[in-house]
């Protein structure tokens, strides 16, 4: 079974419960279980790191749903592309030029999006 693993880094939040919602909004918006593991993230101040893995739901196109997929937070990610792995790995860094989806998601500084 094919899992991603959406690893997402926050800034100007300076409490817990705002990293929470943050990512049970991120959750929503991918249409996947509210199950992610949050922490602390020490390189920068009010800062969270959410982890959330999840199970694809279309096996027929994996690169295709993870484009999607990341593209329903912000835009532009950077891709790396493996042909004989048939894998992806999306990256995003909040630039000048980042278009985020829902203004809510103008916290996320860095994202990091790959198949298991």
């Amino acid at each position: 079974m094919k899992k991603f693993r959406l690893t997402l880094i926050t800034e100007n939040q300076n409490s817990i419960d705002k990293g929470k919602r943050f990512a049970d909004l991120i959750c929503e918006t991918l249409d996947y279980e509210k199950k992610y593991e949050i922490s602390k993230y020490e390189k920068f101040e009010n800062s969270y790191r959410i982890e959330i893995v999840g199970d694809f739901k279309n096996r027929n196109d994996l690169i295709l749903e993870s484009i999607e997929l990341t593209d329903r937070i912000a835009s532009p990610w950077i891709v790396r592309f493996d042909k004989n792995e048939n894998k992806i790995e999306l990256m995003f860094d909040k630039t000048d030029n980042s278009v985020y989806r829902n203004i809510k998601f103008n916290v996320l500084i860095w994202a990091n999006f790959e198949i298991e």
